[in-house]
């Protein structure tokens, strides 16, 4: 099973790094959220600052390498150099699934991370199905050995529906979820969307159940479904094409969390820093971007993506000075107009 996991991540990778897995039809609706300008921010550029605190470190902007990948067997080199890229950058870095290094110690290694991050946010996860194989304090014990601030907790139902051989039961997980927060005991456990959103009515029942955080990982960046239909083959193949673009778009998601007073990262199809200002002035604490970091990464090695990442970083500022937010509480002010596709789910979450 381990060789399996191991084959479909470098699936993963080369699949999000040369073919077209992004949502078709779906956006963010980031797009909707218009920052009105100011044409007397007051201030220079040299002033603005984006510094973030979450977890108990401070980031130099409010941003994360999202999780990609972990258990190859061969891909220690990607996370240490990514991992070395938040550092220079103060920014954070998520690490891919924990599952292969349950289950074959040896592949820890590749999650080890802390000598070239020793400030950086780093984060682990884990996926909700999985959690009913593993006592809570074997998941926990393991992100704190490698050095963890945190742990997110992955949902990815379409995902494994279409995933050959994927797990389908998610029978219990909300449960699994709590319990995991309890033996935490305050130690961060949030909870994550593969590529599909959370809704409100989710978000109430996570939030409920004591977790940190919630990452959006919304409709509009990479669709899961797509990614494992290019995988599958016969009647998955066929299902994950016909419904890949399905989930809730991620300013939605993010809206609704920051509607719910759950602390969010948003992320899913959060690539550039207008869409970083966007989705922090609807309430995000920090947002994360990942698979155009694998492409950056499969170009021009570590260099390409602290460039692409340089550039998200300064369209934030940019933005920032444009809109007359000094810092991001000022951000989370400014005014804005939201248009109409977005502003059609601003209540539809909240009904019962």
């Amino acid at each position: 099973m381990t060789d399996d996991i191991q084959r479909r991540k470098r699936d993963h990778l080369t699949i999000c790094a040369n073919d077209a897995v992004a949502f078709q039809t779906r956006t963010t609706l980031l797009e909707e959220v218009e920052l009105i300008h100011c044409a007397l921010p007051e201030f220079a550029l040299a002033d603005v600052r984006t510094q973030a605190a979450f977890m108990g470190r401070t980031l130099q902007a409010p941003l994360l390498i999202g999780a990609m990948t972990g258990g190859t067997g061969d891909n220690a080199a990607f996370n240490t150099e990514l991992a070395a890229v938040a550092e220079a950058l103060g920014i954070g870095m998520s690490l891919g699934s924990l599952r292969p290094a349950l289950e074959v110690p040896e592949l820890v290694r590749e999650f080890q991370v802390r000598d070239k991050a020793p400030n950086a946010l780093v984060l682990t996860n884990i996926g909700g199905a999985q959690l009913r194989q593993y006592a809570p304090a074997q998941i926990i014990d393991l992100s704190r050995d490698i050095g963890a601030d945190g742990l997110l907790v992955h949902l990815n139902t379409g995902m494994e529906l279409i995933q050959p051989g994927g797990d389908t039961d998610f029978s219990g997980v909300l449960a699994h979820i709590a319990r995991l927060v309890d033996a935490a005991q305050g130690w961060p456990v949030g909870v994550k969307a593969v590529g599909m959103g959370i809704s409100f009515r989710d978000g109430e029942r996570l939030r409920d159940a004591g977790v940190h955080c919630v990452e959006t990982a919304g409709a509009g960046g990479t669709s899961w479904m797509a990614v494992e239909a290019l995988r599958a083959t016969g009647q998955q193949q066929r299902l994950g094409q016909l419904l890949q673009e399905q989930g809730i778009p991620t300013a939605v998601s993010t809206m609704w969390m920051r509607a719910l007073g759950v602390s969010v990262i948003a992320s899913g199809g959060v690539a550039t820093g207008l869409d970083m200002a966007r989705a922090l002035a609807l309430g995000a604490d920090l947002t994360a971007v990942a698979r155009p970091l694998v492409a950056a990464y499969r170009h021009g090695g570590p260099e390409e993506v602290r460039t692409y990442l340089d550039d998200m970083i300064a369209g934030l500022r940019y933005t920032m000075f444009l809109v007359g937010a000094q810092d991001l509480s000022a951000l989370r002010q400014t005014p804005r107009v939201i248009g109409p596709a977005l502003a059609r789910y601003a209540d539809a979450g909240l009904r019962p």
